[in-house]
């Protein structure tokens, strides 16, 4: 059977067991176990059906439409120790539930790894952040906010495109995935930004290093998992405004939403504009056509009936961004877009439908993706270059019960079917169709504090292109499959306040059609590129190991990781120059990356309101040669202080923060880059709310890069033309939100 008719027949089995029971109400009480009383308005978040509740003046909840049989619970309170259980309704419908007291923060439940734990539980080490903690220093992009993570940094060209690097890895040698898809957007491209707009999204989580055992090709560096905002609370209607200013860019991003959940019906909708124009440096001039700007629709459509619950998600993004060629600097403050600029446009739709049937369940994803990109270079009405990528993806596991409560398995098969078109008169890459097809198994293994876990997957990935027929350098097709199998094994030990954990992982990714069978110069990155046909897949391997120490007031970790790639890609100049550019030309030799990260977290007991939190991440990276690899970020320390604040006033400050970030000089670096000298950043803010009868009103001002540092930093791709990075920027945003109970139908 071909590969692109597997989703089809996956969609026709999903639809045919989709039938429904009736099922009774869950009941729960949350109380504190010091004092047995009762906690109002703790949250309850019910996993599988991505939405939730809170807890009534009794302490009191109920799960008015479960799934047949068992449901995941997460049950949170400040103050308190966040739980995380299964229930089975088919033994009780009816649980008291008990929160112990703690000064330590909340743990959340990840969502990027299949066997849904807390944070701090897991054995694959997952990263994850809520986006309200990433924004402190009110960054212009989303993947500008995500490289507070530490370990992930974020290859810039200006200010509103950014790249993620995850230990030193970006582009196809890391995977995103949103709305529950892997989103594909000519990712191998560093001239256009991440393709995930900010708006309704809750957290993003990262796994650092392979993961091809979940994630197929290309996650031999690491994944970015965005999780979608959770629906409103059950029988809620809900909603919010936010708008934000920033002064460096003269920048407005504004995000409307609005939630509806009525009896086992949800419902999203969300909407983004962005407008900037060109960043400004120290010395108050402006990096001229660096202007970009943002457009974004999403809409979910939740429905549960007992043991079927079924999610539809689409949206847009649209991204506008000026191509800058050449140091200019200008005062002129105009958004409109002139040549050369590009658009990108990208299509997201996803279908997800889970079966629980007993104990087991049954997990089917759907996803397309259609990216457009067009570049405009002599007339603003005809491209030069236009890419259209549909892909179709299918992933489907099964989950088995837990055999006497310590064993579980989990199967699966994943694919995906893609193809890429030019339409303008320049051809980066010729016309391409991709083929992927993996086979999954991992168990699991719990027991007495330790947990085991240990998987194996086999993947085939075919590629079939036209050739380009340039009279003078013509491009043969290629027709090429490449295979891997890929293992991961891991465990985790709970020493009480200390925990460690150990992984071994292996990964792969495939060489992509830009690496074969590039063949022009890339605009905005002022070099011509040309590919290699005979490149072998990347092959990797990962250690990596956690030390992680918690109490009341402190916590610490440390994760060192080596990472030994085998056939690894890089660009290389050669001594050829067409259309007055240089030529680089694609390369391969072994390379091993090794480093880590390590952090602090202080909560002084006597000072409850006080937080002091310091991470340090560090990356070697080098070839069989001992030569340093190009583009490996800089040591980093990111040290914060945190204060909270518990006032009962109307108007209120709810929390301030300072930042310092000192970013080491990169010397270490390849023959065909410079190094870059160190810098220091300094950011801080304050929020504030206004208390009403519904949500509060939130409001946050500050100003990033305080002292208004000139520098450049080492993976800004404006660095070859010596252009800063932005200069001093204040912000200030507001948020109001409402929530409205509905009435309960009888």
């Amino acid at each position: 059977m071909h590969i692109a008719r597997i989703p089809l027949l996956i969609l026709l089995i999903a639809v045919f067991i989709g039938n429904s029971v009736e099922a009774q109400q869950f009941k729960g009480t949350v109380v504190d176990n010091t004092t047995d009383q009762p906690i109002a308005f703790a949250n309850v978040f019910f996993v599988e059906l991505e939405t939730g509740t809170i807890t009534d003046s009794n302490g009191m909840f109920i799960i008015a439409h479960p799934p047949h049989r068992s449901i995941h619970i997460r049950i949170s309170f400040i103050g308190y120790i966040t739980i995380f259980e299964k229930i089975d309704l088919d033994n009780a419908l009816e649980k008291v539930f008990y929160l112990e007291p703690t000064h330590i923060e909340l743990e959340e439940i990840v969502v990027s790894v299949p066997m849904g734990k807390l944070q701090d539980e897991n054995v694959v080490l997952v990263d994850r952040k809520k986006l309200g903690q990433l924004a402190t220093s009110s960054s212009l992009t989303l993947s500008e906010a995500i490289s507070d993570i530490p370990g992930v940094e974020q290859n810039t060209t200006g200010a509103g495109i950014g790249k993620p690097v995850i230990r030193g890895l970006s582009g196809n040698r890391i995977v995103t995935y949103s709305q529950g898809v892997r989103i594909e957007n000519q990712q191998w491209g560093a001239e256009h930004g991440l393709g995930v707009g900010q708006v309704g999204i809750e957290s993003v989580e990262v796994i650092k290093g392979p993961a091809s055992l979940l994630y197929g090709s290309d996650a031999l560096g690491g994944v970015f998992y965005f999780v979608d905002e959770r629906y409103a609370n059950h029988n809620t209607v809900g909603g919010f405004f936010s708008t934000r200013f920033m002064s460096n860019t003269l920048g407005t991003m504004n995000n409307l939403g609005i939630k509806l959940h009525k009896e086992n019906i949800k419902l999203s909708l969300f909407g983004n504009f962005t407008s900037n124009a060109d960043y400004q440096i120290p010395g108050s001039v402006r990096v001229f056509n660096t202007r970009f700007d943002e457009q974004n629709f999403k809409t979910f459509l939740g429905f549960n009936k007992n043991k079927w619950i079924a999610n539809i998600r689409y949206s847009f993004l649209r991204n506008n961004f000026g191509i800058a060629d050449s140091a200019l600097y200008l005062s002129d403050t105009d958004r409109q877009f002139v040549l050369p600029f590009q658009t990108i446009d990208n299509h997201i739709l996803s279908f997800e439908s889970t079966f629980i049937t007993g104990a087991s369940n049954l997990k089917l994803i759907l996803g397309f993706t259609d990216n457009k990109r067009q570049e405009f270079e002599d007339n603003t009405s005809l491209a030069a270059l236009e890419m259209k990528l549909k892909t179709y993806t299918y992933d489907v596991k099964w989950h088995s019960p837990a055999f006497e409560n310590s064993l579980s398995f989990i199967v699966g098969v994943q694919g995906m079917y893609q193809t890429n078109e030019n339409s303008g008169e320049e051809i980066l890459i010729p016309d391409a169709t991709t083929s992927d097809l993996g086979i999954l198994a991992i168990a699991n293994y719990n027991l007495r504090g330790v947990q085991l876990q240990a998987g194996i997957r086999g993947d085939t990935r075919l590629i079939d292109t036209d050739g380009i027929m340039d009279p003078d350098d013509a491009v043969p097709p290629v027709h090429k499959t490449y295979s891997s199998l890929n293992y991961s094994v891991g465990g985790v030990y709970d020493f009480g306040k200390t925990k460690l954990r150990a992984n071994i992982s292996s990964g792969f990714r495939a060489p992509n059609t830009s690496e074969l069978l590039s063949h022009g110069v890339h605009e905005g990155t002022n070099r011509y590129e040309k590919g290699n046909p005979d490149l072998q897949s990347e092959n990797a391997t990962q250690i990596d190991l956690t030390i992680d120490y918690h109490d009341d007031h402190f916590s610490f970790s440390i994760n060192p990781f080596y990472n030994a790639i085998q056939n690894y890609i890089f660009l290389s100049p050669t001594d050829s120059i067409i259309d007055n550019s240089p030529v680089f030309a694609y390369l391969q030799t072994n390379a091993a990356l090794f480093g880590g990260e390590a952090g602090v977290h202080y909560h002084p007991h006597a000072i409850h309101w006080l937080h002091i939190e310091s991470n340090l991440s560090t990356i070697f990276a080098e070839d069989q040669d001992n030569i340093p690899l190009p583009l490996i970020p800089a040591t980093k320390i990111n040290t914060s202080l945190k204060v909270e604040f518990s006032q009962k006033s109307k108007v209120k400050i709810k929390e301030a923060f300072i930042q310092h970030i000192y970013r080491f000089s990169q010397n270490r670096v390849s023959g065909a880059e410079a190094p870059s000298a160190d810098y220091h950043l300094i950011n801080l803010g304050v929020q504030f709310e206004i208390s009403t009868n519904d949500a509060p009103i939130e409001i946050h001002t500050g100003v990033s890069n305080l002292l208004n540092t000139e520098y450049i930093d080492h993976l800004s791709r404006f660095k070859s033309l010596t252009i800063p990075n932005p200069g001093i920027n204040f912000y200030v945003g507001l948020k109001v939100a409402f929530s409205t109970k509905l009435k309960e139908r009888r």
